[in-house]
């Protein structure tokens, strides 16, 4: 008897730098060796730029809406096409209708949670998926404990539907090799100053940028760390008026840079030249790029709030993200101690070897033969 085949929905994939693309990418990949052709991708007819072009972030939003309704029926089609007895959706997103049996994947539920920071198109679509999809899921896979108990309250499920899987880290983010011939080429490329502090993830709301920059303008004011310089790598989002202009109200024209989405290569050796990475976010489900920084050796800086202190364990530094006094004492303690950031950084080594994308896959695969019995 042939073993059941599992229909991996791939449509989030391509989008590059978002955590739901990060993750159904990785996934993919750690999940195809361990089942091999018992895995089929699928894919929604997702409106695609021409072959070789190069869509921006706000003309992948323009089109983002319709795609979602079309994903509707488009992934359960191919999925029956393909002779799948599983569907796997790991957006979060999905048929919310009919019968096909599916595990989904949901990230959070901060579009229902925390409403005013996403778009309204968005929060409506969220509000009317997100629930019915959880409830008709034969299992529901989270990425922290944090994630699994807010999941639980808000649509009423049985804590023992929601299996917590946490994201592994990429292996290509690792410590930088002395005399890394990318060096010089990144520092060229996007005019890096000689130490900085950084940022990344996209540019909205609950990322507490502006917050941010207030502790940035207060650290230039201070003896010790006149010279703070702030990096930022991300795409824009839909909150990056509103930095410019803070930028602008404080002065940090010349002491905030803001690279736009940067490739993963790219991404590495900046975490790599940074003297701290700063991750003040209003709420987090998991918080991947905090692992990121870890397995680069970049020190952590980051907001004691929702789940960044279980992912990120004793190995960082947390500060409390509604206080740019709190988080200029953070960004200060780790920019001016040499022995601290070395303690941070050998701490944060030891602690991402417990996040790999193997150990989510085979995580994920019990999740479906519990699905399927």
């Amino acid at each position: 008897m042939s073993q059941p085949r599992i229909a991996l929905d791939v449509s989030f994939a391509k989008l590059v730098g978002i955590g739901v693309g990060v993750y159904a990418s990785n996934i993919w990949a750690a999940l195809t060796p361990l089942l091999g052709d018992r895995l089929v991708p699928v894919c929604s007819k997702f409106a695609r730029p021409p072959r070789g072009a190069r869509r921006t972030f706000r003309e992948r939003l323009d089109t983002l809406m319709r795609d979602l309704w079309w994903h509707q029926a488009g992934v359960t089609v191919a999925a029956r096409r393909c002779g799948a007895q599983l569907l796997h959706l790991p957006a979060g997103v999905g048929p919310v209708a009919g019968r096909f049996p599916a595990v989904t994947t949901i990230h959070d539920v901060m579009p229902i949670r925390f409403a005013p920071m996403f778009r309204p198109w968005y929060r409506r679509y969220a509000g009317f998926v997100m629930p019915r999809l959880a409830r008709r899921a034969r299992a529901v896979i989270t990425v922290s404990q944090t994630a699994k108990q807010e999941i639980a309250e808000e649509f009423g499920l049985a804590p023992e539907r929601i299996s917590v899987i946490p994201h592994g880290v990429d292996p290509a983010f690792r410590p930088l090799l002395p005399g890394d011939p990318r060096v010089p080429d990144v520092r060229r490329r996007y005019e890096l100053p000689e130490a900085f502090v950084l940022a990344v993830g996209s540019i909205e709301p609950r990322k507490n940028l502006e917050r941010l920059l207030q502790a940035i303008s207060l650290l230039r004011t201070r003896p010790g760390t006149r010279d703070v310089t702030l990096v930022h790598s991300g795409p824009e989002g839909w909150h990056v008026d509103h930095v410019a202009e803070r930028v602008r109200q404080l002065g940090l024209s010349g002491a905030a840079r803001f690279l736009g989405y940067t490739p993963a290569a790219d991404l590495q050796v900046l975490y790599g030249l940074a003297r701290a990475f700063v991750y003040p976010s209003l709420w987090e489900a998991f918080g991947l790029p905090v692992i990121e920084a870890m397995a680069c050796g970049c020190p952590v800086v980051t907001s004691g709030l929702s789940s960044l202190p279980e992912i990120a364990g004793d190995a960082a530094l947390f500060v409390d993200p509604h206080s740019a006094d709190d988080i200029a004492r953070g960004v200060a303690a780790v920019w001016e101690d040499g022995a601290r950031r070395a303690v941070l950084v050998q701490k944060g080594l030891a602690r991402v070897r417990d996040f790999t994308w193997a150990r989510a896959a085979r995580a994920t695969i019990a999740v479906y033969e519990a699905a399927l019995a």
